[in-house]
């Protein structure tokens, strides 16, 4: 039946109004949950009850609030006239902003703007390349609609927020996120009930049991939109002072010495003889000589010359003075790959069995992998790792920064990606079955998805934890490193290791400052307790005259790691940047880097560049992207030795030949000194390759072409003068929360 009623609805300054409100059955009205002023509403909108509207918001007839709750009249509602409604018009800028996972959120905004052109990274993120300056991130800096989408997902968040924290029940909200993300996003219901449903436990008891409210959820999702830069109160991670000796002492000769026969022993952590004899060097037999030429950069690089460290730095016997480090990352090994199937569907993730039948041949997923929303197939992984054998024998270590697992992430399980990890670090040990391997962890090894509750608050670890996930990743590095690992490990996910002498590797979880873990809502200071731990692990390290390479799977310094967490990080990196002399990271699936600028040894406080982020392009497709891996060059085991980035190199495979021929061919895309002529890979010529990039546009297209892999898709999509600008400013600007050294235009002198 009917009921007419009389709802107060509070305004931002304190007043009241009455209006008419026809309710069906029983359903209940709650006050209170504000809109920010200046929003546009739509007719016919579903939305959700208790509404406290700010001023300059004015409501259309026949706007629904909830099934059978209906507005009716312009004049029952009516609060000032600085905004309208329109009929239809961006509904789906503002519809797809209901949804509260942020993978939808994000894919529903490259799938429904058509003006956005990006090359979207894994989360769907875009802080390095916009070709259109129509673009959703143009838009909301004060553009077109900018405005209205973040003014949107404020009120959209709110709702969600006011909903849960009330206790109101699940089903109703679920049902409704359902509905609009197969409107929106996905065109199949097992689809968006498999993402929706995953995330609902954990999401309605964090905003039950913490502070959240709808501006932090849209700063932390979309502030790489600019809808805002997520913080809380500020927060310090404690730092002890500087040592008096700035450079630690290189690591005793006697040290340098080691053989299948010696075990050194440091920080309770030592050398096992029987399974990593490997330690000095590449497996016997294999090949210990540098290629046959280098180039280094003075006034001139003849063509056609050859790659590799400088002349005389690799010797034979027991010691090599330049090591050879692979890095993998970003597999996103596939089990259910299947050629020909539908590479076109409704889906994250396409190219399998339950793809649905492909509409045109065109659709047909190819015997290599495919441009489009698919991952790797087994033997396209195969193919690579056989090439590296062959092609870089004398491996000495191998870093592997997570995401083993593929997208189909709405039908994902513990069991199957325990499984496919094992898969993964079975088919690494067939293939280097001698040479260590460190490992991390990505963002999609988890369940739910994206999820990391922090470990040190049991109330979340006993209902929440993810003791299986650490516990599984822990039995598997201990097989490929050939060693146990540090109990922080089955902790929470991250480790310090002796690797060799005198270099220390530290792995981090640095999924614990990714922005679409909903945790961070819960906790953002220091989550994990990571970073408290890394400043101890450092400050062993310098006190015992090591030097440190950290591997990780989200860049600290990559829009996906909430800014605060960034901030913090960085204030880490400028008290140890003498120690950390290389940082390796995967995610973006991109070819990138980042500057670190700390203060000078003159206490100046002015800043230089200081540290480098390396981010390795990934070996599967997804998507728009050709498989690649990056072989590093390390300063190796001499008694000066700093352990510093030499050089690294990069090969890709081109899946549109690889498909069209069925005759994959692996090639070397470039080398960092060579091709971006560096004199060396120290961070003051990282910074000046940037200067000469803003002021060179062919050289900046030559560095776009390694960004993108080479690949067809994003070559003939392009960068052009906005999407350079974008590029280069995310490159300098890691640290959010300090000044930008981003300007428009050619930048003068010491920018």
């Amino acid at each position: 039946m009917h009921l007419t009623l009389l709802l107060h609805l509070t305004l931002n300054h304190h007043f009241t109004l009455l209006l008419h409100l026809t309710l069906d059955h029983h359903l209940t009205l709650l006050p209170h949950l504000t809109l920010d002023h200046h929003l546009t509403l739509l007719p016919h909108l579903t939305l959700l009850p208790h509404l406290t509207l700010d001023h300059h918001l004015t409501l259309d007839h026949h706007l629904t609030l909830l099934p059978h709750l209906t507005l009716h009249h312009h004049h029952h509602l009516t609060l000032l006239p600085h905004l309208t409604l329109h009929h239809h018009h961006h509904l789906t800028l503002l519809l797809h902003l209901t949804l509260h996972l942020p993978s939808i959120f994000l894919q529903a905004i490259s799938t429904l703007n058509s003006s956005t052109s990006s090359i979207e990274s894994d989360s769907g993120s875009s802080d390095h390349t916009t070709t259109n300056t129509n673009s959703v991130t143009d838009r909301i800096s004060g553009t077109g609609l900018g405005f209205t989408y973040c003014g949107a997902c404020r009120f959209l968040a709110k709702i969600v927020v006011g909903y849960f924290r009330l206790g109101a029940p699940s089903s109703l909200l679920v049902n409704l996120l359902v509905k609009i993300c197969y409107a929106i996003a996905y065109q199949s219901l097992s689809v968006c009930r498999g993402i929706i449903y995953q995330d609902m436990e954990s999401l309605i008891w964090i905003i039950q049991n913490s502070p959240t409210n709808g501006e932090e959820i849209c700063a932390l999702l979309l502030g790489d939109r600019g809808c805002g830069e997520f913080q809380r109160s500020p927060w310090k991670v404690p730092l002890p002072p500087r040592r008096h000796s700035a450079v630690p002492p290189p690591p005793p000769h006697p040290h340098l010495d080691v053989t299948p026969t010696t075990h050194y022993t440091s920080d309770a952590e030592s050398y096992n003889s029987t399974p990593v004899g490997h330690l000095t060097g590449p497996p016997p037999g294999h090949p210990t000589g540098p290629p046959t030429g280098y180039v280094t950069f003075g006034s001139s690089s003849p063509p056609g010359h050859l790659i590799g460290p400088p002349p005389g730095v690799v010797s034979s016997g027991s010691g090599k003075k330049v090591l050879k480090m692979l890095h993998l990352t970003d597999p996103h090994y596939d089990p259910d790959y299947v050629v020909g199937s539908n590479a076109l569907c409704d889906a994250p993730l396409c190219c399998t069995s339950d793809s649905g039948p492909p509409k045109e041949e065109s659709a047909r997923a190819g015997q290599w992998g495919d441009y489009r929303n698919c991952d790797s197939p087994k033997w396209l992984l195969h193919h690579m790792l056989n090439h590296i054998i062959t092609n870089h024998p004398d491996i000495d270590y191998v870093v592997c920064t997570g995401d083993l697992v593929p997208h189909h992430i709405w039908r994902i399980s513990r069991e199957e990606n325990v499984a496919i990890m094992k898969d993964m670090s079975e088919l690494l040990q067939q293939f280097f079955p001698s040479t260590p391997i460190y490992g991390s962890i990505g963002n999609h090894e988890s369940f739910p998805r994206d999820s990391f509750p922090p470990p040190e608050v049991s109330e979340v670890w006993s209902k929440f934890g993810l003791q299986w996930l650490y516990d599984a990743v822990s039995e598997r590095w201990e097989v490929m490193m050939g060693r146990p690992v540090p109990p922080s490990a089955r902790y929470g996910g991250f480790y310090s290791i002796l690797a060799r002498p005198g270099l220390r590797i530290i792995s981090l979880n640095t999924n614990y400052c990714y922005r679409l873990n909903w945790w961070v809502l819960y906790k953002s200071v220091d989550p994990g307790l990571m970073l408290t731990w890394l400043v101890v692990e450092l400050g062993k390290a310098e006190a015992n005259g090591e030097v440190v390479h950290i591997i990780g799977h989200i860049p600290p310094f990559y829009v996906d790691c909430f800014a605060q967490w960034g901030h913090q990080f960085s204030r880490v990196l400028d008290r140890f940047s003498h120690v950390i002399r290389g940082q390796f990271y995967g995610h973006s699936h991109m070819d990138e880097f980042r500057i670190h600028y700390g203060p000078g040894p003159d206490g100046s406080g002015r800043k230089r560049p200081v540290g480098v982020q390396y981010i390795t392009p990934n070996n599967g497709p997804y998507h728009n992207l050709n498989p690649s891996y990056r072989v590093y060059y390390i300063d190796g085991d001499h008694p000066h030795t700093t352990r510093d980035v030499i050089d690294y190199e990069t090969w890709v495979m081109n899946l549109t030949h690889a498909n069209q021929y069925n005759s994959p061919h692996w090639y070397h895309l470039y080398s960092a000194r060579r091709d971006l002529h560096l004199p060396s890979l120290q961070p003051r010529h990282w910074h000046e390759l940037v200067q000469r990039m803003s002021r060179d546009p062919a050289l900046f297209q030559k560095y776009f072409r390694y960004q993108v892999q080479d690949s067809d898709p994003g070559l003939a999509k392009g960068c052009d003068g906005e999407c350079r600008h974008k590029t280069l400013c995310s490159i300098v600007d890691g640290d959010r929360l300090t000044p930008s050294r981003c300007r428009r235009g050619p930048p003068p002198p010491g920018y």
